[in-house]
Formats: C-alpha cells, structure tokens, sequence
C-alpha cells in the first residue's frame, strides 16, 4: 500500500510548526495572491476536455478527484498545455497527501520544455514530499536560495523557509522570509508573511549560537530575532524600548502592541502590565528611574582610588550612560573598593538601602565576596570565580572573560571543520584558564586538541615552544627538502606534523602575538588557520598578524551601523582596552535592569553590545563572540556558515628573515 497516501493532513500541518503554514501552502493548487497565480501557462485551449470538472474539485477540496481530471484533460490537450495540467495534477496530487502520484507526475515532465517557473514548480511539488517524510535537508536541496523573478518564486521561499525552521535554522529561515518580501506587493500579503514569520518565532530555536549567528546577518533578520529572543525571556519594558531605538522602523514593531495587549499568550506578555501599550519612542524616555530589585538603589562597589580606578572609571561611565539613555536620572551610589576590604563595603551598601550591588571588579574579590554566603540583595559581580568555587544563590557573574573568547574560537573553527588544535599559550594561570576552556568546549563540540605547550621567559626563547609544538625537523640541505617535498603525499609537510586542522594561540596583546605568528609561518604553518584571543584585536594589523583569527565584541566588529553610536562614544579619547570596560558599564546596566524586572534566570539569552549574553545555571554570563580575521587594515568579519577551505586564506607575505630565535632553516 502507498506509504505516501496514508500520511495525514495533519502531518503537514506539524511540520510548519503547529499548522501555521498548512493554510497557505506553496504549490499552485489554490495558492493566494501572496503566493503568486495560479494559472500559469494555462490558456484558454487547456481548459476543454475536463479542466473545469478539475477546477472545480479543487475549490471543494477534492483534490485526488482534481488530480485524476487533470490527467485525463491532458491526454487530449497539446504538448504546452498538457504539460501544464500534469503539473497541476502533481500540484493537487501533494494536496491530496498523494505524494508517490506527485513526485512519479514531475518526474515524468520534460523539464527541457518547461519554463523557468514550471521547473520551480515542479521542484516545489518534490520539495513537499520530502517535507511529509520529514526529510527537510532533502527538501532544500530541491528549493534554490533564488528562485528568480517568477510567478512562483514566493511560494518557493516560504517553503524552504518552513524547510530551514523544521531543521533548526532559525536564522536562514528568518532570512528567508525576509527576502520573500522582495516578491509581496500587496500590503496584506506582507502583513501575512510577517505574521508568519513571528509565529514561527515563538517556538523556534534562539540558544547562544542562533543569536551570534543573528550578529552576523542584515538588520532586519537580526531585529526580528533579537525581538523574538526578547519576548521568549520576558523582558521589561525598557529592553522593547532599546530594541526600537535599534532597529527604527522595523517590520517587527506591529507585534509590540499585541505583545502588551491584555489576552497576550502566556509566556509573551510575561511579568508586565497585559493592559499597558508600549509607549512610542517619544514617552519612552520620560519612564523615570527603573525600579530596582528590593526597591532601592543601586550600589557600584568599583575601585575609585589606587592603581585601578581608570578601570572602576570606565565601567561607571559607560553604566552611567546607559542609564541616561534609559531615562533613568536616579545615580548608581558609589562604594571605593581600592581601600579596605570588599566584605565591609558589601556590608555598608546593603546597609544603606542598596537593591542591587554592582561589583566588586577584582577577582580576589569576588572570591571573598562568595564565601560570605548568600547575600542580602542580588550582586551582579564583574568577575569570574574560578571553576573550582561555587557561586551562592543571588551572586552573578559578569565580565570579559578570555576564556569566552577561547569557547569561540573552537565553535567557530569546528564549524568550519576543523576538529584537530594545536594550543599555545603563555605559561601561567591566566594561559591555564584560556587552554582549558577552549579545549573543554572542542571537545563538548567533537574535537579534541592534539598537543599544547606554554611560551615564557625572554622573547628569544619563544621558538622553542613553536619548534616544539609542531615538532619541526629542520632539513638544512636545500636539495634534499626539495626531495622530500616530492615525495610527500598532497597536503603533507614532511618537515612536521600533520595530525592538525587548526591551532590556537593565547596571546595577551598584539605585541605578543606579531612574534609568535612569524614563527609558525617559519616553521611550516603558514597555511594552517589559527584563532587567537582578542587581544590581538588592538589597532590596524600588518604583515606580522595578518591572517590571524579571533572572536571578540560585536560593538567592536558590527560594521553594519548597529552599534556604531556606541563604538563612537566608547573610542571618545579612550584607548581600546578601555573603551572595552565602557561598553561592559553599559551592558552592565542592561543586566541590572533585567535583574530588577523578572530576575536573570539559566538559558536567558540577551543580545548585548560586548556579546550575546547567556546565563549559566551557576549564575555566571557568558559571551557569544563575533569572529573576523586580521588583515592590513580593518579586520573582516568572517562570513556566516562558509566552510573553511572557502574562505580563500592566503599565507602572510613571506618573511625577508628568521624571525627572532629561530633558527634559519632550508625553505
């Protein structure tokens, strides 16, 4: 028995996520306008002989009856027009749930004589059927990315858009719809699309690395997602208000009033008035001071004194920013960490009223601060404890992390295939952090990290390390490398290892690395992908660094004018490392205002300016990085989704002498 006939309708329906597409479906069986005509192709010839019988048992919903008539209409019918009424019979056959008659129907069509959109069609008709086998990978491989400007061109992008949702690919599928637009004209067809397209929304997927891939695509795709991640979190009030401040006249604001009508879904209208409309741009505003949690103030336990207030400085001028473009007037009180211990100052801010404590910076700290147990009111600390303590209830951790920039960099070299690393990084605490997150987090993805080894001491020590790490063998007779060249499988380099795809480099500033990139391109890694840690990302690059991979803040890399007021202000006369610290003031005051309106709970994700944040069951935050590539100017964003051998990476100029402490070898 036909497998395909017994599918249910309501199969279909659960595949578009609910049933909110199976009303609209892409074939050309009584497609609405949105979706393109029905009646390509079909002349007034083609109608005799039991079309009208056909047409006639598609608008009952009869739709194997249409399918049947369809066929015995093309056996009388010329070539052009019969092949059109196959089509259509296919069309109906995959309403019908009939999917073996559709797909053995297209099949069985010349496609040489088709036209550009009966081909489409025919691919849309193949397309359902593996949709109804759930098979959504085989269903794009059927519907291009451009249809082409054709008749059914709309129908095709939302069928894979519900293909791309059906296999988690939030952000193309997102994409997808907002390029289906381009083929809408009709204002309600377009309304329609967006509604969809927020439906869908709701229950698809929007972890971490959904919204670092949002980062990186146009700004309508990025609003509709960062919208979407707002509503799935309940956020407050404020965040809807930033967002449009944002994204300005995005399609997505006509979802803003349902989102704070009373009779909003569970989960949407969440913690807020259901009775209040959120207010335009121009009242925004004027909201007044955000209420925080326990009613008080907010208390900043930053270093104001010793050799560290330019850092408590920063961070309290970009909180204090952001707060004034909230329309918050009400100031953080400050509490100076830079004398005394941070137990009394904690205890002196509590004291006083404080709702929420911002602080301390230092990771000591930190550390004092946890040991005291569960505190008073919630602490939003700017540091990280180490793996081995545990964080009370009520204390959150928030900072920039290297180790975020470690996690990063292995996600996203894995998910350009690279599975294999070679990891080096100073010898130190600070290098035994960033090795062990980035290989903790290859290894959660299915990598693993072949060989490490740590560089200290003397500059001109550094090759050691290097020589070491990709245990190089030097050959200092020319004719005899070029013989082993020669020998050599393709892609093999006989004078060290080839067990690796990529290396990792720790690096705490340019400087650093600018020394230790020459020597891997010295010693035979020239062509190999390596990711370091942002540091590197400190000024324009040059041929020492060029090449040279990192993760780091969207505000620093998003030249789309996303953040561009903020990259402005942050840069105003400071130096990069600084205006770092303004911009995690600014989120800081982005996590304070949630903590105060709902709290910050695990599996959170807030779009931030330093990263898309995520909340830890342990309370700490970590940062969904953008990645780039260092050149001889402005870095450039590494593209979204491409493998790496597309990529195109060229080796670094060749180097006009040994880098210092290596040891000429034969080239």
């Amino acid at each position: 028995m036909n497998s395909y006939r017994l599918l249910p309708r309501v199969r279909l329906c659960l595949l578009s996520f609910a049933g909110l597409l199976c009303a609209c479906t892409s074939t050309g069986i009584g497609r609405s306008a949105s979706s393109g005509p029905n009646n390509a192709g079909v002349n007034a010839g083609a109608n005799a002989g039991g079309n009208y019988a056909a047409d006639s048992a598609v608008q009952r919903g009869d739709y194997l009856n249409a399918a049947r008539r369809y066929q015995e209409a093309a056996q009388s019918a010329r070539p052009a027009d019969a092949l059109e009424l196959r089509l259509r019979a296919a069309e109906a056959a995959v309403k019908g749930n009939d999917f073996d008659l559709a797909t053995g129907l297209v099949s069985q069509l010349p496609a040489s004589t088709m036209s550009p959109d009966q081909q489409l069609r025919g691919r849309i008709v193949n397309a359902e059927a593996a949709l109804a086998h759930q098979d959504a990978t085989l269903a794009l491989r059927w519907l291009p990315v451009d249809p082409g400007n054709v008749p059914s061109a709309a129908g095709a992008l939302e069928l894979r858009a519900r293909a791309l949702f059906a296999s988690g690919a939030t952000v193309g599928a997102t994409e997808t719809m907002v390029q289906r637009e381009r083929y809408l004209h009709d204002p309600a067809a377009l309304s329609e699309n967006r509604n969809t397209l927020w439906n869908l929304l709701q229950t698809a997927p929007l972890d971490a690395k959904t919204l670092a891939l949002a980062g990186s695509s146009d700004m309508v795709t990025r609003g509709w997602i960062e919208l979407a991640n707002l509503a799935r979190r309940n956020a407050a009030l404020s965040f809807y208000s930033a967002w449009r401040q944002r994204y300005p006249g995005h399609p997505g604001e006509a979802q803003l009033a349902a989102l704070f009508m009373p009779g909003a879904p569970a989960g949407i209208a969440g913690t807020q008035n259901s009775a209040t409309l959120l207010p335009p741009p121009a009242v925004a505003a004027q909201q007044g001071p955000a209420v925080v949690a326990g009613s008080g103030f907010t208390a900043m336990l930053l270093p104001q004194s010793g050799p560290l207030a330019p850092v408590g400085e920063a961070v309290a001028a970009g909180y204090s920013a952001a707060a004034a473009r909230a329309g918050n007037s009400a100031p953080p009180q400050m509490f100076d960490t830079g004398t005394g211990d941070i137990a009394s100052s904690a205890q002196q801010a509590a004291s006083a009223g404080a709702g929420i404590i911002i602080g301390p910076l230092q990771k000591e700290a930190v550390l004092a601060l946890s040991q005291l147990g569960t505190p008073p009111v919630p602490v939003l600390a700017l540091n990280y404890l180490e793996a081995n303590h545990s964080a009370p209830s009520g204390l959150y951790q928030f900072g920039l992390a290297p180790e975020d920039e470690a996690r990063a960099a292995a996600e996203d070299g894995f998910s350009r295939g690279l599975r294999r690393a070679l990891v080096l990084v100073p010898a130190g605490e600070w290098g035994a952090r960033v090795a062990a997150a980035f290989q903790q987090r290859l290894m959660e993805l299915g990598g693993a990290v072949v060989d490490s080894d740590r560089y200290s001491g003397p500059q001109e020590s550094w090759a050691d390390p290097v020589k070491r790490l990709l245990r190089f063998k030097p050959v200092e007779d020319r004719k005899a490398a070029a013989e082993l060249r020669a020998k050599a499988l393709p892609g093999i380099d006989p004078q060290r290892r080839n067990d690796f795809d990529f290396i990792f480099l720790g690096a705490r500033s340019q400087d650093q690395a600018r020394l230790l990139w020459p020597l891997f391109r010295f010693y035979h890694a020239e062509r190999i992908a390596i990711y370091a840690t942002a540091a590197v990302n400190s000024g324009p690059g040059d041929r020492d660094v060029a090449g040279i991979r990192f993760c780091d803040s969207p505000w620093l890399l998003d030249n789309s004018g996303h953040f561009t007021a903020l990259h402005d202000e942050a840069l105003n006369g400071r130096s990069t490392d600084a205006a770092r610290l303004y911009v995690l003031g600014a989120d800081t005051f982005l996590l304070a205002q949630q903590l105060a309106h709902g709290g910050l709970h695990a599996a959170d994700q807030i779009p931030a300016a330093s990263g898309n944040l995520s909340i830890g069951n342990d309370g700490a935050i970590r940062r969904g990085l953008i990645c780039a590539r260092l050149g001889y100017g402005a870095p450039q964003v590494l593209p979204v989704g491409v493998d790496n051998s597309a990529l195109g990476d060229l080796p670094a100029p060749p180097l006009a002498a040994p880098p210092p402490g290596a040891t000429p070898a034969a080239p």
